[in-house]
């Protein structure tokens, strides 16, 4: 019994993430009661609150308070931008809030990095850095909440939200607070305010995208890490360029797997509790070039760069013409990768992008008019694969733990790359390769074709519902839970 009750305390070692059995133990548990109070919006959100704020307890622990003050001074300096007649007062309240939610975010992420620059401007080989443990997705729910105070500074948002614990439960909804996708006030606090049908179509895609999400992070993003990617990654020299190229190939693949594995969960438990998440893919390997790529790519957050960063410089640069877009471009994206991670490789991976962003945006033009000349699918066959080429080339240096492993690994590849090794390297690695094609061809299979599947899975009697939804966890587990890796997101 003692062993029951420990294991619902808070283990910095064992943060408790969705494909773990602790997790569907506690969330069945609570979704049963969940089922009978859904009707009464006071009792469900009460329930909802509780579970989300106990579920980020054991997440991070002690953190909990950071994410509580947050949502407390923004419940309240959301009203004061409201009432405040004057726009200096209101201007004066969108500071405060971004001076707390800011500090907190750059105390947590940034002190020892800023720490470690300033070591290495003095010379100071030993590093003193502080013991900060970095609190798991505090990147995510300060977005959700300073998005909310700039929406009512801006009017785009037209009331502040009355009820405290529904603000609180906006700011700490477990499905989405750790990763994302980064849901708006205007979207979630509709539905937590209003009544919800769960109905078995919502129930029964719920079911699907979590046996989704489960399959793709597993199988194949966990079976890649583990037998091929960090092998290389974290000892780049003992590898050939070839390998390193593979292996390149297999984290693009593998990050993918992971982080919308992970987004079908989150989607998939907020369809089990009646609510509506957008969805933060769209087949990002189809992208024809970088622009087209961040349109599919982790969505939510492209849409929340363009609205409260990109468009706000844009037009405080629009005196500098075609210059300002760019500087606008630029700076988005470096704050983008700085935001991904207190680290140069962050940095410099932002900066690529921003470089390949504006490069789409100057060749434009002779693009199209390439495009009038040339056949359609081969077109765009080979802008697919160059654009492919373009995102594993700058996520290596996103991957590797510094600047330095980074290099090792560019070097490898363009200076000792050898395809005459690729018959030995298939044979060694014959089982990640086959896992990385079955991947792409998985990736781009028609949407419709999932959609189908979806349809007939909804359509199963619930009890054929519940068995294969087991049937397919069990034997998922059962094969592939060895190699589990924690969700890579989950550091950001």
């Amino acid at each position: 019994m003692s062993d029951f009750f420990n294991a619902l305390l808070y283990h910095p070692e064992h943060p408790l993430v969705f494909y773990s059995v602790l997790f569907f133990v506690l969330f069945s548990s609570f979704y049963i009661i969940y089922a009978f109070t859904s009707q009464s919006i006071k009792w469900r959100n009460g329930l909802l609150l509780l579970f989300s704020l106990y579920f980020y307890y054991k997440v991070s622990g002690i953190a909990i308070i950071f994410l509580l003050m947050v949502a407390t001074s923004d419940f309240f300096l959301g009203k004061a931008i409201y009432f405040s007649s004057q726009k200096k007062a209101k201007k004066y309240y969108l500071i405060i809030s971004l001076l707390i939610n800011l500090g907190l975010l750059i105390f947590f992420k940034y002190t020892n990095f800023f720490i470690k620059i300033g070591n290495e401007i003095n010379g100071i080989s030993d590093f003193t850095t502080l013991n900060i443990l970095l609190p798991i997705g505090i990147s995510f729910y300060i977005f959700k909440s300073f998005t909310y105070i700039f929406d009512l500074y801006r009017g785009t948002l037209e009331k502040p939200e009355k009820n405290y614990f529904n603000y609180v439960l906006y700011v700490s909804f477990f499905p989405n607070i750790l990763a994302g996708p980064i849901s708006k006030a205007s979207d979630l606090l509709p539905q937590i305010k209003n009544k919800l049908n769960i109905n078995s179509q919502m129930v029964g895609k719920g079911f699907f995208l979590i046996m989704c999400g489960a399959f793709k992070k597993i199988v194949v993003a966990d079976f890649l890490a583990g037998n091929l990617v960090n092998r290389v990654f974290d000892a780049p020299t003992y590898f050939s360029g070839f390998e390193t190229l593979m292996a390149s190939y297999g984290y693009m693949i593998q990050l993918f797997f992971d982080f919308s594995g992970y987004t079908d969960m989150v989607v998939g438990i907020a369809c089990l509790l009646g609510f509506s998440i957008a969805p933060n893919f769209n087949k990002p390997f189809s992208a024809t070039n970088i622009t087209d790529f961040w349109r599919r790519w982790h969505m939510t957050l492209s849409v929340w760069l363009r609205d409260y960063l990109f468009s706000p410089l844009s037009l405080s640069f629009r005196k500098w013409g075609n210059t300002g877009i760019m500087l606008a471009v630029m700076i988005t994206f470096l704050i983008c990768g700085f935001w991904h991670g207190a680290n140069y490789t962050f940095i410099i991976w932002g900066g690529l992008h921003g470089i390949a962003m504006a490069w789409d945006i100057l060749t434009n033009k002779g693009r199209n008019k390439l495009k009038k000349r040339v056949n359609k699918g081969i077109y765009k066959a080979i802008s697919i694969f160059i654009t492919f080429q373009l995102l594993c080339f700058t996520f290596i240096i996103f991957r590797a733990k510094d600047v330095s492993t980074a290099i090792s690994i560019y070097e490898k590849i363009f200076t000792s790359l050898d395809f005459s090794l690729a018959g030995k390297w298939m044979n060694l690695y014959i089982y990640p390769f086959l896992m990385m094609i079955f991947a792409l061809l998985l990736h781009y299979t028609p949407a419709k074709w999932n959609q189908i599947l979806e349809n007939i899975y909804i359509q199963l009697h619930w009890s054929l519902k519940a068995i294969v939804f087991v049937v397919v966890l069990v034997v998922i587990y059962q094969v592939f839970s060895s190699q589990a890796q924690p969700f890579i997101y989950l550091e950001f």
